[in-house]
């Protein structure tokens, strides 16, 4: 048969498979992704206690007991910070997802119960012996042992001691306030919502941690000085830390559950990547021949791409939200960033193709397949390649970060890096296409590029 004979017959062979291995290394970060150096913050404000002549800081002992454990210290990147505003600051400039939060009186409050017991313990035995003493003194006094008027000195003696004691240890014998100690756990949805339900179980779990090494202490402290509580008290014991949850730039419903730069990315990349090819076929079609013609072409080109982009954006983003019914805090700031980084993609699609034609457009493509399991995964989740080599130059990351800081994190939009890169996406390309309008001659064939 003449197909056997045929080259292209047996190509589907290796393309087919090629193809399947250049997809799965696509879809790679999603394989199994593990959350590695999560920045969490640690603010640990404890001003600890001096009790039974010791000092005693359980923030301390906590913090130096998660840093020492190997297995957290694989998973989580603890960040010391000084007190609340500079963990604001933190979070503002997106240094971590999540933060601890211990008070300055952590230490007072989670001991309060057991110091109470133990307290209360000390003056009944105290008020016993005194009991038995004074007891005591009457049966001597009774039975002539000692002479009344000496056991009135014995008593006066007695009271002046316990008086003097009294003054020494004013501070010891004033009531104890029982006050469970409160760990604050903050979360920044906003950042990463798969970074914040991964910190945010991990942090409720140290709070249940730090709940069991705290009653511990209090029942071996209380088995020691053989005190024995009433059940009625046996909550504040077993129980004295208590964790109060506080999520900052709440996911609301409507918003994709945090994926906005995955979901949003793919359309306007095709939008920009059709726009761009229909421009470059306009450019190489129009018969320009001199290098003038060629010149205005390409200025004119870039103000099509920046016409196509805000029309674009305006109406897509209508439809997004009208329509489709997607929550974005800011519409305007959002369609304006939209556009830049939609003219930016174009103008960097037709500058790569002023010089390799259709050939970009496997790389396009290839692009965005390769882009879209990073956009779904903070960055500490990727394996340390992508985190390398790949994030780092990839455009999507930057336009995924620009949409997150204005739909999650309602930050406003300035010239920031974001901003800076899609603007630089567009200088680039427009350099690019005006550099081969100059260079290049004009070709009527349709399978070359037209410079």
């Amino acid at each position: 048969m003449k197909i056997l004979k045929n080259k292209l017959y047996y190509i589907p062979l290796i393309a087919s498979t090629l193809l399947i291995c250049i997809m799965s290394t696509a879809f790679y970060p999603a394989f199994n992704p593990k959350p590695k150096e999560l920045p969490i913050a640690i603010v640990n404000m404890d001003e600890g206690l001096e009790t039974q002549g010791k000092d005693m800081n359980i923030g301390d002992t906590f913090t130096d007991k998660i840093r020492n454990n190997k297995d957290l210290n694989e998973t989580v990147d603890f960040i010391n910070v000084k007190d609340k505003d500079a963990l604001q600051k933190g979070f503002d400039n997106n240094e971590y997802y999540s933060a601890i939060v211990i008070p300055p009186h952590f230490t007072e409050n989670a001991t309060s119960a057991m110091r109470s017991e133990i307290q209360t313990a000390k003056k009944a035995e105290a008020k016993a012996k005194a009991e038995n003493a004074q007891a005591d003194l009457q049966a001597k006094v009774a039975s002539g042992a000692i002479p009344p008027q000496q056991a009135q000195k014995i008593v006066q003696d007695m009271q002046k001691k316990m008086k003097d004691m009294q003054k020494e240890n004013a501070d010891l014998l004033k009531p104890i306030a029982v006050k469970k100690g409160q760990l604050e756990v903050i979360i920044n949805q906003g950042a990463s919502s798969q970074a914040a339900a991964i910190s945010d179980k991990m942090l409720s779990g140290m709070g249940d941690s730090i709940n069991k090494m705290i009653s511990q202490q209090a029942v071996a402290q209380l088995d020691k000085n053989n005190i024995k509580v009433v059940a009625s008290d046996m909550d504040a014991i077993m129980n004295p830390v208590t964790v109060k949850h506080t999520t900052l730039n709440q996911i609301k419903d409507h918003q994709g559950n945090g994926m906005a730069g995955m979901l949003l990315f793919t359309p306007i990349w095709m939008g920009s990547l059709v726009t761009g090819v229909l421009l470059f076929f306009a450019f190489r079609t129009s018969g320009l021949v001199t290098q003038g013609e060629r010149l205005k072409a390409t200025f004119m080109q870039a103000i099509m791409a920046a016409i196509a982009a805000i029309v674009s954006s305006i109406l897509g983003v209508w439809f997004i939200t009208q329509v489709l019914g997607f929550y974005m805090p800011d519409i305007t700031q959002t369609t304006m960033f939209i556009a830049i980084s939609m003219f930016g993609f174009i103008m960097l699609i037709l500058g790569v193709m002023a010089w390799l034609g259709m050939k970009a457009i496997p790389i396009f493509v290839l692009l965005l397949f390769f882009s879209m399991q990073m956009l779904t995964l903070p960055k500490q989740m990727l394996n340390e390649f992508y985190q390398k080599y790949v994030l780092t130059w990839n455009p999507f990351s930057f336009y995924a970060d620009g949409l997150r800081e204005l739909i999650y994190l309602h930050k406003d939009l300035t010239l920031n890096i974001p901003v800076l890169v899609m603007v630089g996406f567009a200088c680039f390309g427009f350099a690019s296409s005006l550099l081969a309008a100059a260079l290049r001659k004009h070709s009527t064939k349709r399978t070359e590029v037209p410079a």
